[in-house]
Formats: structure tokens, C-alpha cells, sequence
């Protein structure tokens, strides 16, 4: 037989979940000064680009046939 469930507790705590996971990405974005936000994602993108010129490409360009 299957389990009952009470759908107002699941739903409650859905909703409970999706907030505190909020909650969490608002300490994240606004626990941090917007300078130092700003160099991180100078950083990131830099980062981004090193990795980007140093990738090889899928395709050879000199195929035979």
C-alpha cells in the first residue's frame, strides 16, 4: 500500500526550501562589497579568456581527400 502524504506540509516545505536557497544566493550577491564583486568578475573573465586562447580546436584545418 502506498504512503499518504499531507500535500499542505510537502507544499509548505517546498516553498521553505526555494527560500532558504534564496536566501543563501542573496548572502552571497549582497554580503560582498560591490569593488570587490566588481575584481571577481574581472578575474573570472580574464580567467575565461587565458582558458579560451588556449583551447584547441575540434577540426584540422588541413584535411586530406
Amino acid at each position: 500500500m502506498a504512503d499518504l502524504i499531507n500535500l499542505n506540509k510537502a507544499r509548505k516545505a517546498k516553498t521553505k526550501q526555494r527560500e532558504t536557497a534564496k536566501a543563501v544566493e542573496n548572502r552571497i550577491i549582497y554580503g560582498i562589497s560591490t569593488d570587490v564583486r566588481k575584481r571577481e568578475k574581472a578575474k573570472q573573465k580574464r580567467d575565461a579568456e587565458k582558458i579560451g586562447h588556449k583551447l584547441l580546436n575540434s577540426a584540422p584545418d588541413n584535411k586530406k581527400g
